[in-house]
């Protein structure tokens, strides 16, 4: 054990050093994307904090700025984090001063702490009015006249149609940011439409890249790999261990999620480990968790080593939980990335991921990745994975994932993928690469 904790502290230490060197490199690019502070990535402080400096990009001459506008369901304050990756996405263009972002929401959809949050980080917040005979997001088909708008960002399935219509109502280009492959959105072909699809993930790239082949007109794809989320990485985890170990996952009430997230999957896994000392904590939606109680308790495992618990998605409560709990799974069968597992690994809580999820792909590409990917969907081998990581001393448990994560942050970088999307969409308005 002496050895192998040497071996990763060296391993550490490297990591970091790459890191660093990769900060020098990235001041060579056209787009120099800067942090919003001199030295440091912004903070959970820099989130919540004063209004955020923007940086200044060079751009060709007489080039008016570039007005984005990025369609949601709602707009979150500083606290809550869902959808994380676009809310990330928003905050990161917003620092550009020839971008400027609004994102758009149906009406009474922000609230005015939210509508702060949004002003403190250079984003306009403009509301979509109802619109008799459609749905709330239908409403976003119509945005303000005075909303001056050369690029339309719609993400998921239920966000491409107001996107679609707005780019032929107001002659905007439209990129479409897709995290999953329902197969609604394939059999209605409507990526075929966007200007540019920034897959999220190296698998969704494969996976775009070979479905758009058909196309007529080229369509761009490019891989947009969430980099880790800096008001996560600020946690300290505790090096006490206990005498429970207590593992965490996440489902939802419907049978058919249940089945695609590997909920049945974590259920066996404890139960064929057939030792009372594991519990078994999962977040589900409020309102839902006796519903997945239920769905649990029929795949064998003991109710006393079971709790689920409404989950509302807030960085406090997230914070809290990774805190509270010594490793996370996601068995997911089937899923475009798993941004949760992403946030658990930002938090430096340690991390089973299946390898048909997005992010479990993801792992692959990076050194040592393969130890926290579980390629089978069979419960034994989930309760073999769960097995050796408890073995490991929780102050060891912790270190590697704390080399995954330096690794994970050298390799993708929020900073360098924005530069590439903000070259790209100005590229697509007009008609050049910057």
């Amino acid at each position: 054990m002496g050895h192998r904790n040497c071996f990763f502290s060296l391993t550490f230490c490297t990591l970091f050093l790459s890191a660093a060197s990769a900060g020098k490199v990235g001041s060579e690019f056209t787009f120099s994307v800067r942090p919003i502070t001199a030295k440091t990535a912004p903070s959970a402080e820099t989130w919540s904090g004063k209004k955020a400096a923007k940086t200044d990009l060079p751009v060709e001459p007489g080039k008016r700025v570039l007005n984005v506008t990025l369609l949601a369901s709602e707009w979150p304050s500083s606290e809550e984090v869902r959808p994380p990756i676009i809310k990330e996405l928003a905050l990161r263009l917003a620092q550009y001063i020839q971008v400027e972002v609004t994102v758009l929401v149906p009406e009474n959809a922000c609230s005015e702490e939210g509508r702060r949050f949004a002003e403190e980080h250079n984003i306009a917040v403009r509301e979509a009015v109802m619109c008799p005979g459609y749905d709330s997001l239908g409403w976003l088909s119509f945005p303000p006249r005075d909303l001056a708008i050369d690029v339309v960002l719609g993400h998921g399935t239920y966000l491409s149609k107001p996107a679609q219509i707005i780019r032929e109502s107001r002659g905007c280009k439209w990129v479409q940011v897709v995290y999953t492959v329902p197969e609604e959105l394939i059999s209605e072909d409507e990526v075929y439409m966007a200007n540019l699809v920034v897959a999220v993930g190296p698998k969704l790239k494969e996976v775009y890249s070979a479905f758009l082949r058909s196309c007529l007109e080229h369509r761009d794809v490019i891989q947009l790999t969430p980099g880790i989320f800096s008001e996560f990485s600020v946690i300290k985890q505790a090096t006490i261990d206990s005498e429970r170990f207590t593992v965490l996952t996440f489902g939802r009430g419907d049978p058919e999620d249940f089945s695609l997230r590997g909920c049945d999957i974590a259920a066996k896994a404890i139960a064929e480990l057939n030792d009372s000392s594991y519990r078994l904590f999962v977040g589900a939606p409020v309102g839902k968790e006796e519903d997945v109680e239920v769905s649990m308790l029929t795949c064998g495992i003991s109710r006393h080593q079971l709790s689920v618990r409404g989950f509302a998605q807030s960085n406090k409560s997230l914070k809290k939980l990774f805190c509270e709990v010594d490793l996370l799974i996601m068995p997911s069968r089937k899923v475009g990335f798993g941004s949760l597992a992403l946030l658990a690994l930002s938090a430096g809580l340690p991390i089973l991921v299946s390898g048909n999820a997005g992010f479990g792909v993801t792992l692959l590409c990076l050194q040592f990745g393969t130890e926290f990917v579980v390629e089978s969907s069979d419960p034994k081998e989930w309760a073999k994975a769960i097995r050796a990581v408890r073995l490991k001393n929780r102050s060891v448990r912790l270190e590697e994932i704390q080399i995954l994560r330096a690794s994970y942050e050298a390799t993708f970088s929020w900073e360098k993928q924005c530069e590439t999307l903000v070259q790209k969409m100005w590229g697509i308005v007009h008609g050049v690469q910057s």
